[in-house]
Formats: C-alpha cells, sequence, structure tokens
C-alpha cells in the first residue's frame, strides 16, 4: 500500500496529468453529455416555471367590518399560485376596511380566502374555498362569493386573463 502511495506521489510530483488506476480509484470519471446532466442535475421547477397569475375580482355585497356590517365596493386582485399568500383588502364606501388572505393552490385546483382576524393562536378561523379546474379559470369563472362571518352577498370572479373576468352582480340582499 505504501509503495502504491509513494508511485501516485511521484507521478503527481513528477507532472503526470492521469494517475494509474490501480482499482483503488473507482471507475474513470467523464464529462456528463447534456441528456445525462439534464436527468442527474434537474432544473428546480420552480425556477423555470413561469409564474401562474390569477386574476380576480370581488363584486359588491356586504362585509363584517368589526361589528357592523357594510356595503363593499367592487376589488380587483391577483393571486399567484405556489402557495404564495395575497393579502386581499376590501372596502367599504364608508371608509372601512378589512382583509382577506387569499391562496391560489394550483395543484389541488382550489382557491381559498380566510378572514384576518385577531385572536389566540389555537383559534379555529373558518375560511371559503372555491374549486375551479384549468378549462375553468381559462375562460373565466364566477362564483357566489360567501365568507363566514366575514363576507356575505358577494359573487366572486376569476381568470388566468384579467380580460377574462365574468360580469359580477350583487347575489341577495345583505341583511343586519
Amino acid at each position: 500500500m505504501q509503495a502504491m502511495l509513494i508511485v501516485a506521489s511521484a507521478l503527481f510530483l513528477a507532472g503526470c496529468s492521469r494517475l494509474p488506476d490501480f482499482g483503488l480509484m473507482g471507475p474513470e470519471f467523464k464529462p456528463l453529455t447534456y441528456e445525462v446532466a439534464k436527468i442527474a442535475a434537474p432544473e428546480d421547477p420552480a425556477a423555470t416555471a413561469p409564474r401562474l397569475l390569477l386574476y380576480c375580482r370581488i363584486g359588491t355585497g356586504a362585509a363584517r367590518f368589526g361589528d357592523a356590517w357594510q356595503d363593499i365596493r367592487e376589488t380587483d386582485f391577483t393571486l399567484q399560485a405556489g402557495g404564495i399568500r395575497s393579502d386581499v383588502r376590501l372596502g367599504s364606501d364608508k371608509g372601512s376596511g378589512m382583509s382577506l388572505q387569499g391562496l391560489f393552490d394550483h395543484d389541488g385546483q382550489k382557491v381559498v380566502f380566510c378572514p384576518v382576524v385577531e385572536g389566540s393562536p389555537d383559534e379555529v378561523v373558518t375560511c371559503t374555498s372555491l374549486y375551479a379546474l384549468d378549462d375553468d379559470l381559462d375562460t373565466g369563472i364566477r362564483r357566489t362569493f360567501d365568507v363566514p362571518d366575514a363576507v356575505r352577498g358577494s359573487a366572486i370572479s376569476c381568470a388566468f386573463d384579467g380580460s377574462k373576468l365574468q360580469k359580477l352582480e350583487r347575489t341577495e340582499e345583505r341583511g343586519d
């Protein structure tokens, strides 16, 4: 063993570009071809995938601002796929505002909305999910939009192309 190390060291010091393989060095390593390199080290899908945006509009209806229900204005917003939460701010004609968290789960084919409320970390917050296939979002969807104890009597439209958002009308009269 010492003899092999001495020979290898001597060849290295002598400027040899390649050490002899005595069975200890393992297989020869060769440059990877492009096809093999793609399989061996695939690109990060998040880095190469286009950012998938979903354009949405919430129509008029009513929302709970503190302890009172008030009419809300039509609101446009954009959600991004990939588990990125977005703040959806609803405003009233009286200047009040409230926030919802929106999440576009493209893999699960759903859009989730949860009211932003203060409370303890173990408090349960009731959210709303809307389900839609890519084909539906290509043409634009319109759904009833009610978030328990936060928004009622409204509608929502979402599409991959903002010009395909559906016309929204009030779905029911609000009650106090």
